[in-house]
């Protein structure tokens, strides 16, 4: 009896080391060929629209401007102006600056307008005078009115007195911008820091 348990025992273990040995993993086969692309899914939503940049910003070079009378004590001179239109004017923003200074190499002093200037020395008089520059806007024109005469001037192959303008349409995004490395908003009346955004050169 004892024999007949052994020899089913040893059976039994043949059996299994064989089942085992014949389950185990073979050499594995040779890479198949790439199969074709599938078809393109469906394009994903539209996403919405950007804010526009300062590719949408007009700027005019520095201009030479003639003011002429409008009255006995009232100087008034227009800038033609072709993309100023009525948008512009109800829903953006126009800057307006003068170089009180000359275009000679560091010669530049530029304010922005309207002007209030209680300092400006004419070159009839060594007392100061009060210098008023206010800048009105219409549809395709500028107007300057002044209480003195700030005429482009040419002496010395420089130019002196000109005149520069920005056009800022409606939804342009310039706020917050990179100046000189700071992340801030932009100041308009800091010529210094429109020049520097705009990359302007005078």
């Amino acid at each position: 009896m004892k024999q007949k348990n052994l020899a089913l025992i040893l059976i039994l273990i043949f059996t299994s080391t064989v089942i085992i040995f014949s389950c185990s993993k073979g050499p594995a086969g040779a890479t198949g060929a790439t199969g074709a692309a599938g078809p393109q899914g469906p394009a994903g939503p539209t996403g919405s629209t950007g804010a526009a940049g300062t590719a949408n910003v007009i700027y005019s070079p520095w201009l030479t401007v003639t003011y002429g009378p409008l009255g006995d004590t009232t100087m008034i001179a227009n800038i033609p102006v072709p993309k100023l239109s009525d948008s512009i004017i109800n829903f953006g923003d126009v800057k307006v600056y003068i170089n009180l200074g000359s275009d000679a190499p560091g010669g530049a002093l530029v304010s922005p307008l309207p002007l209030n200037d209680p300092f400006f020395f004419t070159d009839t008089s060594s007392s100061p005078i009060t210098l008023i520059i206010n800048p009105y806007y219409y549809a395709d024109t500028i107007v300057l009115v002044s209480n003195y005469d700030v005429s482009t001037q040419a002496s010395g192959g420089y130019n002196y007195y000109q005149y520069r303008y920005i056009l800022i349409p409606g939804g342009t995004s310039t706020l917050p911008a990179t100046i000189n490395g700071t992340k801030k908003p932009i100041n308009w009346n800091d010529y210094n820091e429109v020049k520097a955004y705009l990359g302007l050169k005078d």
